[in-house]
């Protein structure tokens, strides 16, 4: 739990340094009033201590309203290029199989998974079958439990608008305990150099409640132990290896060199595309 503005020694759950309030926005939903943001001096990661605060039925019920407003309708009002992102990245995530970097014939879990449209588009469509995991919404049967999700349980885990919902540390940690000895861990998620002081920023939504910068991004690759990155602009799709750098680098140079098909950023750390050129990303 984070302190009120006047108290002392909150700390971020990123990398553990001190935090001060940055900003406040009134939503005047039920449940959620006024919510206060808090920034890390250090690397700039921003999370809601007013959502920290909630009690958990109360956040429970703020998703589940929030998101069975749109499921299962065919159209998001807060993403509106959701269906050519969902597209691209299953596109992405089917060539990274085919160039070698995700292996089929593990297991792989789509965490999070809402109503399951990605894992729909790579069965369909790519023919890869993925393990689905949701805690707000059962719009599919076959839907994994929380007692099913098995520690290094999944050679490849991928996660699309999830990490803007996580509110604690161990619920980050939970996600990456998922990912096998040697596996690939898949996010999307918006990545800023600097989460701007500003109420009226679009991504404020009722249900986000932290903001990754590249240097907080950068603190967890590291503290989970990765050793490369992975980034496909179209797919808005980062792919984190906690092996084999070598193997990965020499397979996404030659998977640039192809014509009319998807292309890659490659970095020995985090891809923080969003700071600076492709060219200067690498």
């Amino acid at each position: 739990m984070m302190p009120g503005r006047d108290q002392q020694g909150a700390t971020c759950l990123v990398c553990g340094s001190p935090v001060s309030f940055f900003f406040s926005k009134r939503f005047q939903l039920r449940g959620l009033d006024n919510a206060e943001y808090w920034r890390c001096a250090n690397c700039g990661f921003v999370a809601s201590r007013t959502h920290l605060e909630m009690a958990p039925a109360d956040w429970d019920a703020l998703n589940r309203e929030w998101h069975e407003a749109y499921q299962g309708t065919g159209s998001d009002p807060n993403d509106p290029q959701w269906r050519a992102r969902l597209e691209s990245q299953a596109r992405a995530i089917d060539d990274l199989e085919r160039i070698g970097l995700l292996d089929r014939s593990g297991r792989w879990l789509d965490y999070g998974c809402g109503d399951g449209k990605l894992s729909n588009l790579l069965e369909t469509r790519h023919g890869l079958s993925l393990a689905c995991h949701e805690r707000y919404t059962r719009t599919r049967e076959g839907y994994l439990e929380e007692s099913e999700l098995v520690a290094g349980g999944f050679e490849f885990v991928v996660t699309t608008s999830v990490f803007e919902h996580l509110a604690r540390r161990e619920q980050f940690d939970f996600v990456e305990s998922l990912v096998a000895k040697d596996g690939v861990l898949g996010i999307h998620t918006l990545v800023c150099e600097d989460v701007p002081c500003d109420p009226s920023w679009f991504y404020l939504l009722p249900v986000h409640c932290t903001f990754h910068t590249n240097r907080s991004m950068d603190a967890l690759f590291r503290q989970w132990g990765y050793r490369c990155s992975v980034y496909n602009v179209d797919a808005k799709l980062w792919l984190w290896f906690k092996s084999r750098p070598q193997e990965v680098e020499a397979a996404i140079r030659r998977a640039n060199r192809r014509v009319r098909a998807p292309s890659y950023v490659f970095k020995r750390g985090f891809v923080d595309y969003w700071k600076c050129p492709p060219h200067k990303a690498a």
